[in-house]
């Protein structure tokens, strides 16, 4: 089968890019022709060309004509459907955000799928579909590369936190970091910048790993507890009795608990068990696997061919040529689209500083050495004005 999948960039390797990375291989593994395709390449771009696989800047470009589209992000999927009027497409939405995520409405989109049931869920609401509609195949770790799985130690040592948007001067890595003191357990905020790459090589390192989303199963699969985490929500350690609670939400703590503080992260680590560890760790690498994802997409992908030419025919000359150009002004609107989406995570990314920080100034407040040291600054302000409002003597010589 011929398979073109689109994602927003083929860039810097991230959730969705290494999506495309790990499913075009698994898909070519399995004889079938494969081709990526995204307005901006770069390093995920470069990776999928050293397997072999055709990276394109432009659907048009594409080697073949595919039988199926895989469709990440809408633009690039609208603009794949384009290019090919009577070929059909699935949808795979990875999460509510960005914008880019939105999943789009077409004819020719016959199922969606959500990497949990909460996206899963969220779009048979939006648009109204049955769940004959929409799938859900969760996120994956893919156990070729995580082959190696550590024994859990009897007493945690370690920590890393393994989340990018996490503000790292936040009073809320504050908050991480005097728990873990508490505990005697040496924290990392860093993963090395030279090994972001091999995440692989990295976590089997770590007893206890802070992360969420594919970050936090890959961590699982490598048999480190994990705690859930986001920037601002940190619930307990992932065990049978709540995996599948985190595992409907991708593993990404959705709302702020309100109990995001020392107390609490110590709490949460407290019931740390290794042979609850283990018993994740074989969870995850039972059933949330790439081979387990892919044999899901390959019957989607003939569910969504079958009978498909009969309901569509070919469409006429002068019909293409104006999805040609539909397709080419949708490319040109792409770099404001990508100004806009960065601008506006950039600004949620202020506001959320300023959250924080104001979370802080509250702490401060609230905190014992603050009202213990009240008294002292209520009379260093009363002295400071004094001195400000006291006249000079030379002033009043010259009067």
């Amino acid at each position: 089968m011929n398979i073109l999948i689109t994602n927003n960039t083929l860039a810097t390797l991230g959730g969705s890019e290494w999506v495309v990375v790990e499913l075009a291989r698994a898909l070519s593994s399995r004889g079938h022709q494969v081709a990526a395709c995204s307005s901006q390449i770069a390093e995920a771009g470069t990776m999928l060309k050293g397997m072999s696989i055709p990276v394109i800047p432009d659907p048009f470009d594409s080697p073949f004509k595919p039988d199926v589209i895989h469709g990440q992000h809408h633009l690039d999927t609208v603009r794949a459907l384009c290019a090919f009027p009577d070929v059909p497409a699935i949808y795979h939405c990875h999460g509510y955000l960005p914008w880019v995520e939105d999943p789009p409405v077409h004819p020719r989109i016959r199922y969606y799928v959500g990497m949990s049931s909460v996206v899963s869920e969220r779009i048979r609401f939006s648009l109204g579909l049955s769940d004959r509609d929409v799938m859900t195949i969760p996120n994956w770790v893919d156990l070729d590369r995580f082959r190696f799985v550590r024994d859990p130690r009897h007493k945690p040592r370690k920590a890393l936190l393994y989340l990018r948007s996490f503000d790292r001067h936040s009073w809320h890595a504050s908050q991480l970091c005097q728990a873990f003191e508490w505990m005697g357990i040496k924290l990392d905020l860093w993963m090395p910048q030279r090994e972001t790459r091999a995440p692989e090589v990295v976590l089997p390192q770590y007893d206890i790993v802070l992360a969420s989303g594919r970050s936090a199963i890959e961590a699982m699969a490598s048999g480190c507890a994990v705690l859930p985490i986001s920037p601002s929500a940190c619930l307990d350690l992932v065990d049978l009795t709540n995996f599948d609670f985190f595992q409907s939400q991708n593993f990404s703590p959705r709302l702020s608990t309100g109990q995001f503080n020392a107390e609490s992260i110590v709490r949460a680590v407290s019931s740390y068990n290794p042979e609850h560890v283990k018993a994740v760790t074989e969870a995850v690498r039972s059933r949330c696997t790439l081979s387990a994802a892919t044999d899901a997409l390959e019957s989607l992908y003939l569910r969504t061919v079958e009978g498909f030419s009969d309901q569509y025919p070919l469409p006429s000359a002068r019909f293409t040529n104006e999805l040609h150009a539909m397709a080419n002004y949708i490319q040109s609107l792409m770099p404001m689209v990508r100004d806009r989406e960065r601008l506006l995570l950039e600004n949620n990314h202020i506001q959320q500083v300023i959250a924080v920080q104001e979370q802080t100034i509250t702490a401060l407040h609230r905190s014992n050495s603050m009202r213990i040291t009240k008294p002292i600054r209520v009379i260093s302000n009363l002295l400071r004005r004094l001195r400000s409002t006291k006249p000079n003597p030379g002033e009043s010589l010259g009067s």
